[in-house]
């Protein structure tokens, strides 16, 4: 299917595969703006639409003129809808973009390896190597996740959102070697690799393993070293589920965040 023609706006998530998607619309001159909103927003209609938004990677809301997702929950909630352009067995919300665009024919100047990366990303298939030291497009891909929490530590020359946006640019042309040395992302990518091994030696120092699951208690800690999201596993292969307890900011409470092992 050929793009349409005209200017729509993107609310997308910020993460890469927000980034992607913003990139293949980017490509075919279809977007003029992007707005960065989480799920939530979507489902509290927090976030005003019409039918000059494109959402992807988002719950559907009605009013938008399209809507591109890959979570089956989706496909069973809203149904049928012809504005709702879905498929539960893709791995991202921009390999739906893509394929519904008629790929690589429409899209010869993008690598189709950037579209096997986001796919990768998104269903979180990555080996323990690979979580313990990434690079490339896995490097990439956890330095634009806002749960590595690289914003905690420090103020970086451009925001989060600024990022993402300059990415769908860079990404659709750009071998991933020469997007990781682009200033916004390296000053980035120094960050990560500087906390690396304060971020195992912390989990190793507040973890606690119980059968098969693992307790990091951060609540005694003053500052929380920023690393990919999944490297409690690979330190911790024998435990397929993690319970993180840290302190929220000046609100007296706890948050406990749980998970499950993507290596089991």
């Amino acid at each position: 299917m050929s793009a349409e023609t005209g200017s729509y706006r993107l609310i997308t998530r910020p993460d890469f595969d927000g980034v992607v998607c913003g990139a293949l619309f980017m490509e075919q001159d279809m977007i003029d703006a992007v707005m960065f909103a989480h799920p939530r927003d979507m489902q509290h209609d927090k976030v005003d639409v019409s039918r000059e938004d494109i959402t992807t990677n988002l719950p559907y809301v009605p009013g938008v003129h399209l809507c591109f997702d890959h979570h089956v929950s989706e496909s069973e909630r809203v149904g049928p809808m012809e504005n709702h352009i879905i498929d539960p067995k893709a791995p991202s919300a921009a390999r739906v973009v893509y394929d519904h665009y008629g790929g690589k024919a429409t899209f010869p100047l993008v690598d189709p390896a950037l579209i096997d990366a986001v796919d990768k990303a998104d269903a979180a298939q990555f080996t323990e190597e690979e979580i313990l030291a990434p690079d490339g497009y896995t490097l990439l891909n956890f330095i634009l996740d806002g749960r590595t929490g690289l914003s905690r530590l420090r103020d970086f020359a451009i925001s989060e959102e600024q990022l993402m946006i300059d990415m769908m640019t860079y990404c659709r042309h750009h071998p991933v070697e020469e997007i990781l040395q682009i200033p916004d992302v390296a000053e980035r990518v120094r960050t990560y690799i500087l906390n690396e091994e304060f971020a195992e030696l912390q989990i190793k120092r507040c973890a606690d393993v119980t059968d098969n699951v693992v307790k990091i208690d951060l609540r005694g800690e003053d500052t929380l070293y920023t690393v990919n999201r999944f490297l409690v596993y690979a330190l911790y292969p024998e435990c397929d589920v993690s319970v993180h307890l840290t302190n929220l900011a000046d609100r007296g409470l706890v948050e406990i965040a749980v998970g499950k092992s993507i290596l089991d």
